[in-house]
């Protein structure tokens, strides 16, 4: 690190250096220095000049492609209107009229219609019904698309207007396809591409030209008037787009008008079209003369001028020099005090998590460790065994929540979004709400009868909802009514800008409100950290909001919460909305119990000693034959040999080289039948990451119960339960 009062940087002494050099430049070499200057303006300003060119060709061919696009997408719009429609019906129709005049509204097009079997304007946009008008011979060319042929007219006078106008057609469904018959068509009004195209370029100095690709001009401005001329073979304009048919550029003299220009083109997407813009050779030529004229009138002021400033820029430029390396090293010991207090905040912050973490635990821990003790010392008696047993199964139920709290706070978490009715959700939900709340305790639901689904994990929606039904509840001492809104709503710029991590757009937002004591301003910063929590010792662990946070993130929404001392608090969750069709919900309490057929076999697969014979014990109990493997090796060899397997049951992270997500993709390409069911301790990312978890596997989280592995085997199986 350089120290304030060092020598600068060989980088800042070379701006000392310059100034000597361009004091000699201007002293010895002004004609020599005049002399390049005006070369390299001269092939700059060519440059500079086919850099517009080509810049207008792209803004114009965006233009042009966006119109033909939209003349495509009306065919379409009308072929599918029409395609299982007859003639006279078509003739008829005023609702298709109707639909023809809307489509005619779009700008640049003239005419919407349907030309019949025998040649004549079935139907448009002008008039209905529409009187039998010919519509006429034109050469076309003709681009092929996977639902027939689309057709590109040359310039011709209009059949309704009289104005030149060009066609795209295609042939209606369901009629015969031959010759320039039984066509939808859409005449584009020349006049509207020149509006465009004048307000893009300069029609004193440019030129467009939109042209087919063999040689027919739709488009011409200046000089309208010669559009449908057609340009010949030994233009440069075919020559070169047959040597290079996507883009280019070139010089020369036109056909038509004989004026040299500089030329850029480039196809209008896939259509044998072109869009072309020309800039005069004299305007170039001009605008360098006028270019150099000004520097000879003040370039010798100039010179003298810089001369001066330059020798006076070098007596300061030491002293710069000499400042800026004062304010580099500034700037490397602020970079250094602000790496060490980020890293201080962030042991702070990790302190204060292993605290809470390990606080936790540890109660888990103690009460699992002396249930587990008097059941050992109790064996004779069965209800107190039972009892106990309970107060340790509990205990470790807290702590799988504990660990899924983390989890979705650092949002790790396995996410299972569906497309849900939350209202229907909340419905269902409400009695466990009531019941959480208790009966001092109004919950009131005011949804929204029109709100739009969301894409997101019902049990981690559920889980958000009743930590913030049971905060809202903790903050109402006397009792009071708890409110859940749901409502359709937009985010716009204005709330993300002030609100970086949210991106603008609808949501849906359920808000969650109570009158209670409120949060301080103080302590509102904090609310979503891990283990921060303002509610007496016991009560809580500081990790309800955490998780609310981290579902909020990982479902693509955002939360926010308003709250105010004395008066109450508002937490609002906004999640995406989505446009799929809602699933139907199944409720999981009332899903049966699934048990083996006695013929079903399983192959579990566990390095962990303990966890095995949890498994084979549940299994057993459950009716299945069990197979068992240490590894996934042991597990392939298995899988190799002549014993029937119905469910290969495999831990995800094993030793052995081999993993779960390897093993179940192996014994699938072996036998194509065998239904897969993994399980891990590990969540989220890393599954995927570092051990290849393709994201439609299921996975069972650890730890489980002998319910659950047996509703996931249900699915697994089938859903039918025996």
């Amino acid at each position: 690190m350089a120290a304030i009062g060092a020598d600068p940087p060989a980088r800042h002494q070379g701006t000392t250096r310059l100034l000597r050099w361009l004091v000699v430049a201007v002293v010895v070499v002004p004609v020599v220095l005049f002399c390049v200057a005006a070369w390299l303006n001269y092939v700059e300003a060519f440059n500079a000049a086919r850099g517009r060119v080509t810049n207008a060709t792209n803004a114009i061919n965006q233009h042009a492609q966006k119109v033909f696009e939209t003349a495509e997408l009306i065919l379409g719009q009308v072929a599918e209107r029409t395609g299982d429609m007859d003639w006279p019906e078509i003739a008829k129709s005023p609702e298709l009229h109707r639909m023809l005049q809307d489509l005619g509204t779009r700008p640049r097009i003239a005419v919407v219609g349907l030309v019949g079997p025998d040649g004549n304007v079935v139907a448009s946009n002008l008039a209905f019904p529409t009187p039998p008008v010919r519509f006429g011979e034109r050469s076309y060319l003709t681009v092929e698309r996977a639902d027939g042929p689309l057709f590109i007219g040359a310039v011709v006078p209009g059949v309704y207007t009289g104005k030149p106008e060009f066609v795209v057609a295609r042939y209606k469904p369901n009629a015969p396809q031959s010759g320039m018959t039984n066509l939808i068509f859409v005449s584009m009004q020349l006049g509207n591409f020149v509006d465009y195209s004048e307000a893009v370029i300069d029609s004193r100095e440019y030129l467009l030209n939109m042209s087919r690709s063999d040689g027919a001009v739709l488009v011409r401005f200046p000089g309208e008037d010669k559009a449908g001329r057609v340009l010949s073979p030994e233009s440069q304009f075919r020559k070169n787009i047959a040597k290079y048919p996507e883009f280019g550029s070139y010089d020369t003299y036109s056909e038509i008008d004989g004026s040299h220009r500089i030329f850029s083109y480039r196809k209008v997407a896939d259509y044998p079209v072109y869009v072309s813009v020309g800039l005069a050779y004299s305007a170039v030529v001009n605008g360098w003369l006028r270019l150099m004229g000004s520097h000879l009138i003040f370039g010798l002021p100039a010179m003298l001028g810089l001369i001066a400033l330059t020798y006076f820029a070098m007596r300061r430029s030491g002293e710069v020099d000499r400042a800026n390396a004062a304010v580099q090293a500034e700037i490397e010991r602020r970079k250094v005090a602000e790496d060490s207090l980020r890293h201080a905040q962030r042991m702070e912050a990790v302190g204060q998590m292993t605290g809470g973490v390990a606080h936790d635990f540890n109660n888990l821990l103690t009460a699992v460790t002396g249930n587990l003790d008097m059941i050992l010392r109790s064996t004779k008696d069965d209800a107190r065994v039972k009892r106990l047993a309970e107060a340790a199964l509990r205990a470790t139920t807290r702590g799988e929540r504990l660990t899924h709290q983390l989890l979705m706070f650092s949002r790790r978490e396995v996410m299972r979004p569906e497309t849900l009715n939350v209202n229907r959700l909340l419905l269902e939900f409400e009695g466990l709400m009531r019941r959480a709340v208790g009966e001092t305790v109004e919950v009131e639901l005011d949804l929204d009868p029109g709100l739009d689904p969301s894409h997101v994990d019902q049990m981690q929606f559920e889980a958000a909802m009743l930590n913030l039904i049971v905060n809202a509840r903790d903050a109402l001492s006397d009792g009071g009514p708890i409110v859940v809104e749901t409502q359709n709503v937009v985010l716009d710029e204005a709330y993300a800008a002030a609100n970086p991590e949210v991106k603008p757009g609808p949501y849906i937002l359920v808000a969650v409100s109570d009158k209670g004591m409120g949060i301080s301003d103080a302590d509102l910063p904090h609310v979503f950290e891990p283990f921060f929590t303002t509610k007496d010792v016991g009560r809580g662990s500081g990790l309800g909001l955490s998780q609310v946070y981290g579902f909020a993130k990982e479902s693509g929404g955002h939360v926010k919460i308003y709250s105010e001392v004395g008066i109450g608090t508002v937490v609002k969750l906004y999640l995406p909305r989505s446009s799929q069709r809602p699933m139907e919900m199944v409720r999981r309490d009332v899903l049966p119990l699934r048990t083996a057929t006695g013929s079903e076999t399983i192959l579990v697969v566990e390095d962990d000693e303990a966890v095995l014979a949890t498994a084979v014990e549940s299994l057993g109990d459950l009716g299945y034959r069990v197979l068992v493997a240490h590894n996934g090796r042991e597990a392939l060899e298995i899988v190799k040999g002549q014993e029937k397997i119905d469910i290969l049951f495999s831990d995800i992270v094993m030793p052995g080289g081999i993993n779960g997500a390897e093993l179940a993709g192996e014994a699938r390409r072996l036998r194509p039948s065998i239904k897969v069911l993994l399980t891990s301790g590990y969540t989220g990312a890393a599954l995927a990451k570092e051990h290849g978890l393709p994201a439609d596997m299921p996975v069972l989280g650890k730890p489980y119960r002998r319910d659950e592995l047996a509703a996931q085997l249900r699915v697994i199986i089938g859903g039918q339960a025996r």
